[in-house]
């Protein structure tokens, strides 16, 4: 398999493009549906590791405050450093493989650690100290996944191929999401639009719980094992670890010195921003139809997560067909609709509004595919646990429109999140390039030469 890279290592042309790949077509393809397969189970996997309502839901059940209900998720986002210290201790290529399996191996154990804990039914605040473990672990493995999978597109996919898998991954994996999303409701529910299975099918607690951590396990395992077939070509000369001020500090101000790649950082967080406005337009759910919010929550997931699937395939199409800022544009536009679909349209028409946005969710792939060709191969897993970092400011906008909506109305809140998306469209349009580039002086520092596979 080396030999036969290597000699189309030697006839393929060199663009000058870092983000070109020398491996032969079937192995690209390849590498393209161990990605896309990845994230279909991370997305089957959601309703634990997207760490929030579930770990809610049990805390509540475990009759704690809502402050405690709430720290899981905290926990989870507060765990935004790991991939930015994980990069900095092994940096090395050769070692990408490995640290990926090593990561997704993690959040498998943890989670039938949880799974173990709840079968043992110990104390309440056990439980609760699983759950904050849990929630630790999977927030600062799920970074280290993303940079290093991004890594792995970089160097086994090339930049015309990326569409495709972004296409496969975020088309379908939306998909995984609603059958996990409903299995997860019919297990803590017992009960499915109004379907009841016959008793002997009913799993009561703890073990309801257990079996969701215990899926999430299998999915990561599966995900683990996929790891070896990724084929990815390494550098002649591999980097090696430097120190914590040349690596971190230093590579941080590399990072902000990049004016390309900080407007596009600036971007990314601004629309982030813009679309933490969804859980307003969750509560707003009362004003628009008259009726709680959790009583339509199952719909509005329904219609959120097949709007993404469509739109998935989109995209990723789009990109195959023009460049990496069309898709910038599609995904803001796509939530700044949103967000007008909720001012102006009455009724229970509204509740597209959430497939709109769940649509525009997107923009966390395609946002986060800019900086990635913005940067050498031997930096793009750091400059998108760097990205990740600074994404937790992000935090923060949730209590800004909490804030507008108490002190004036839920309305001002959307008002307020579509001036932010409006601003960060022209903000695209003005400032960022159709096609990103490394700059010549990243491009020095890295070994684009490519004589193996791993």
């Amino acid at each position: 398999m080396a030999d036969s890279t290597k000699r189309s290592a030697a006839t393929a042309p060199d663009t000058g493009d870092a983000t070109d790949c020398r491996l032969e077509p079937r192995l690209q393809n390849r590498n393209a549906l161990v990605y896309a397969a990845q994230v279909s189970l991370i997305y089957l996997a959601a309703p634990t590791l997207y760490v929030g309502f579930v770990q809610a839901g049990l805390c509540k059940r475990l009759h704690t405050s809502d402050t405690i209900a709430n720290l899981p998720g905290t926990v989870f986002l507060a765990m935004a450093w790991g991939p930015v210290v994980f990069t900095w201790l092994f940096p090395q290529a050769r070692l990408l493989k490995t640290t990926l399996r090593f990561a997704y191996g993690l959040v498998a154990a943890i989670g039938a650690g949880v799974a173990a804990v709840l079968i043992a039914e110990p104390s309440s605040g056990f439980i609760i100290g699983a759950l904050v473990v849990h929630a630790a672990v999977v927030g600062a493995a799920n970074g280290v996944v993303s940079a290093l999978s991004w890594e792995a597109l970089g160097r086994g996919v090339s930049a015309r191929l990326r569409g495709k898998a972004l296409g496969l991954a975020f088309g379908w994996g939306p998909g995984f999401a609603v059958i996990g999303s409903l299995g997860a409701q019919l297990l803590l529910d017992g009960k499915l639009f109004g379907w009841v299975p016959p008793p002997w099918m009913a799993v009561a607690y703890p073990y309801n719980y257990a079996m969701l951590f215990s899926a999430s396990t299998a999915c990561m395992a599966l995900a683990a094992f996929l790891v070896r077939f990724y084929r990815i070509p390494l550098p002649k000369a591999d980097v090696e670890r430097e120190s914590f001020n040349t690596a971190v500090i230093g590579g941080f101000k590399s990072f902000l010195s990049h004016r390309v790649l900080l407007i596009a950082s600036i971007a990314y967080l601004l629309v982030y921003c813009g679309n933490m406005v969804q859980i307003n337009m969750s509560i707003f759910t009362h004003e628009a139809v008259g009726k709680m919010s959790e009583d339509l929550a199952g719909y509005q997931l329904t219609l959120r997560f097949s709007f993404k699937m469509l739109c998935g395939f989109l995209l990723g199409w789009l990109l195959t067909r023009t460049n990496p800022k069309v898709p910038l544009l599609v995904t803001i536009g796509l939530q700044i609709a949103g967000v007008l679909w909720v001012l102006m349209v009455p009724g229970y028409w509204f509740m597209l509004a959430f497939g709109l946005n769940g649509a525009g969710e997107l923009f966390g792939v395609y946002y986060s595919n800019y900086p990635a060709q913005c940067s050498p191969k031997s930096q793009v897993r750091r400059n998108i646990a760097f990205l990740a970092l600074i994404s937790t400011l992000v935090g923060l906008a949730p209590v800004l429109y909490g804030w507008i909506s108490d002190t004036w109305s839920l309305r001002a809140s959307f008002w307020t999140a579509l001036a932010i998306l409006l601003f960060t469209a022209v903000l695209v349009v003005v400032k960022l390039p159709p096609n990103p580039r490394p700059r010549p002086e990243d491009l020095r520092e890295d070994d684009r030469a490519q004589d193996a596979l791993a």
